[in-house]
């Protein structure tokens, strides 16, 4: 089994592969604060609540948004399994036909989950992250990765929304049932979850307008089963695993054979 980790500004997402398929998938809040040896124990205890020993784990790969904290949960992770882990960056094999001005800006999370769409589902297709950002990544009919968007996620739009008005307060992100509300908070969740749903939708839309062709559509990320079933879009594929399977589908690419 390989021990696969999605490091995001919010979460750190470990999920367990295993002949293609994702076995367990558990998270712990980002702490930057925190020491490898303090990762290592946290990681070890969610581990243990799989089921999972450290010998199980044959190796580790790392997926990285957070600079200041990849040296650190790589180390925990080495500690863990015994092995380097690989770090998805320059040098790694993606087989990622990447058209940018400058691949190298493209996060490691939106090369993850281009690398599991493109696998699994039909061309042209957009991947769709929904955690502390909205991203859209955008593979075109050729296989090849043309861009993307970056959209403010829920939790940030609810953060900054609470934190600039001094009459609202901060609520659970969830929808309320229906849009036009009577009361404070609904109003806010409906904004909130609602308008998320309504600006993936315009996004879509005009993605489906520049390529000239309808694209299909895969989200993941925390909140992608929050938002989604309020899309007007229909078809959207909500795989929680998406990052995690293209993790594992790079790690088969760089071994030796």
């Amino acid at each position: 089994m390989i021990l696969t980790i999605d490091l995001s500004n919010t979460h750190i997402t470990m999920g367990g592969a295993e002949n293609g398929g994702i076995r367990f998938s558990c998270r712990m809040a980002t702490d930057r604060t925190r020491t490898p040896d303090e990762y290592a124990v946290l990681m070890r205890l969610l581990l243990s609540d799989q089921g999972v020993a450290a010998g199980d784990l044959e190796g580790c790969i790392l997926s990285s948004v957070v600079p200041e904290l990849t040296i650190p949960i790589s180390r925990a992770a080495e500690t863990i399994t015994g092995t380097r882990t690989m770090v998805v960056g320059p040098g790694v094999k993606t087989g990622l036909n990447i058209r940018l001005d400058d691949p190298s800006e493209l996060g490691s999370d939106f090369v993850a989950a281009a690398v599991a769409a493109q696998d699994a589902y039909p061309l042209p297709v957009a991947t769709v992250t929904m955690d502390t950002a909205m991203g859209i990544g955008v593979i075109d009919a050729g296989g090849s990765y043309i861009g993307g968007v970056i959209a403010p996620g829920v939790m940030v739009s609810t953060a900054a929304l609470t934190r600039r008005a001094s009459l609202l307060h901060d609520v659970i992100p969830r929808a309320p049932g229906h849009i036009i509300c009577k009361k404070t908070d609904e109003s806010l969740r409906s904004g909130i979850i609602y308008g998320a749903a309504a600006m993936l939708d315009g996004l879509l839309l005009g993605i489906d307008e520049e390529l000239g062709q309808h694209v299909n559509v895969v989200a993941t990320g925390l909140w992608a089963r929050t938002v989604v079933p309020h899309c007007r879009r229909s078809g959207i594929v909500v795989d929680p695993d998406l990052i995690h399977k293209g993790l594992w589908l790079i790690w088969k690419k760089n071994q030796k054979k």
